[in-house]
């Protein structure tokens, strides 16, 4: 049985996300927190996609975790390996045994 923890984005989050995005053109979107309670961990789910015009091999996504009070309680990375061809969309997932209530992307690095 899963448990849903936060599905609604921040806009917090849509900016941190995009203000790589014109950088790199790579874009973060439809965040999500699922908790599995059979198995103790939570999946942050998304989707990543190239609206540049060249490949990029890879992306490295960093999310905050915070707790009911608002402290930061950790971070989850993932690393999307490429290529990522333009256009491309891709769906994201980081899987940590942390409880949390909400989390926000901190960082978006296409490499």
């Amino acid at each position: 049985m899963k448990s849903v923890l936060a599905f609604a984005l921040l806009a917090g989050l849509s900016c941190a996300a995009s203000a790589q995005g014109p950088v790199y053109g790579v874009t973060l979107g439809n965040v999500q927190a699922v908790r599995d309670v059979n198995q103790n961990v939570s999946a942050i789910t998304g989707l990543l996609a190239n609206q540049s015009a060249r490949p990029i091999n890879s992306v490295l996504l960093t999310f905050v975790l915070y707790d009911e009070q608002g402290r930061e309680i950790g971070r989850v990375r993932d690393d999307v390996s490429g290529p990522l061809a333009p256009g491309q969309i891709k769906q994201i997932r980081a899987v940590t045994p942390l409880r949390f209530t909400r989390v926000t992307a901190l960082d978006v690095n296409a490499r």
